[in-house]
């Protein structure tokens, strides 16, 4: 294990420990501190790689989400106290999407080793199933919230489709997704293809990539269901 080091370490997509690999178990294994979302979900995940050690007197947790983002001093002395620790997203690979990526900035500035660990990342496996371009593609992250703001970002990335060719890959939190969904189909054009990825690495794992005018026929339903879209040509 290298001296001084953060390790970027990969969680599962919804459960299914098979897209972990075993040598992650192993890093986890001789770490005794953590940066993570939620401490709960942390230590649930952690046991069920095997990880041994005691939680209230062995191993040391930092949270770092929308709550405690911005308390900067804490972190910045949880991160120099410790020698090698590990950070931890809520799904999938660190940083994307998540608060996670303020940690690796801090650990840049103090000359800490930032080492990213192979996982699975629902961005790119949706990419890769979509059959869209895999050269040219921009990440929007969660679309707003408001009606207005999301119906003019939708209206933005198939403007950025249609100038650049660039497949647009954005998400949604589950419990919106149909909201959403349906403002894909009402404001895109009918010959705009969309890639639905839904419950990635799971035993109902659904890809499928139509044209705007095909989706509006019939489609599953994806309420509350973990998901990746993708515009592309």
């Amino acid at each position: 294990m290298q001296d001084k080091t953060l390790y970027l370490i990969p969680t599962t997509l919804g459960g299914n420990k098979e897209t972990i690999p075993a040598y992650v178990s192993n890093v986890c294994s001789e770490l005794d501190a953590f940066i993570v979302e939620n401490l709960r979900s942390a230590r649930r995940y952690l046991r069920s790689i095997g990880f041994k050690k005691d939680f209230d007197n062995e191993v040391s947790f930092y949270e770092l989400n929308k709550h405690s983002k911005d308390e900067l001093e804490p972190l910045f002395t949880f991160l120099n106290e410790n020698k090698n620790i590990g950070l931890l997203s809520e799904a999938g690979n660190p940083c994307i999407a998540d608060p996670g990526a303020l940690a690796v900035s801090l650990c840049h500035e103090l000359k800490i080793q930032v080492k990213p660990l192979v996982g699975p990342s629902s961005i790119l496996m949706a990419l890769i199933a979509s059959g869209f371009d895999g050269q040219n593609f921009t990440f929007h992250g969660y679309l707003p919230i408001e009606n207005s703001e999301r119906n003019k970002a939708i209206k933005d990335m198939e403007g950025s489709l249609k100038r650049t060719g660039y497949t647009q890959i954005f998400m949604e939190t589950p419990y919106r997704n149909e909201k959403m969904i349906t403002s894909v189909l009402k404001i895109c054009n009918k010959q705009s293809k969309l890639c639905i990825a839904a419950d990635i690495s799971l035993d109902t794992e659904h890809i499928e990539t139509r044209t705007i005018e095909n989706w509006n026929q019939k489609r599953q339903n994806y309420h509350k269901r973990p998901a990746i879209f993708v515009l592309g040509n």
